[in-house]
């Protein structure tokens, strides 16, 4: 895997930094640690079609799906932990209508076509 095609590592603050933001603040995490996630799904459904041309990229695919759903689990975790749940659903929410325009979009493509 070339360094262009690197998932990106997303770092929370502490918990004692995360405490003193805001909440516009702490949304913005949220906002940003989501934008990396769908940044390296990009990189792993891109390394997933070269899979035609080189089938041993096929563990590298399984690797990095594996290692990005642990970490999103493990994020959860820690948001919860921190005490900040409720705002971390608000940022789910967010991002679940956000995911619903693009998935919308690329479906009305795909249907004119």
């Amino acid at each position: 895997m070339n360094d262009d095609e690197a998932l990106l590592v997303f770092t929370f603050p502490t918990e004692r930094a995360f405490g003193k933001m805001s909440k516009e603040e702490r949304m913005n995490v949220f906002r940003r640690f989501f934008a990396t996630s769908r940044y390296n799904r990009l990189l792993i459904q891109k390394i997933l079609v070269r899979c035609a041309i080189d089938s041993s990229l096929n563990h590298k695919v399984i690797e990095l799906e594996t290692n990005h759903n642990r970490n999103y689990l493990e994020t959860q975790k820690m948001i919860e932990s921190y005490g900040y749940r409720e705002e971390f659903i608000a940022a789910v929410k967010e991002e679940d209508t956000a995911l619903d325009k693009i998935i919308d979009a690329y479906k009305r493509r795909i249907m004119k076509a």
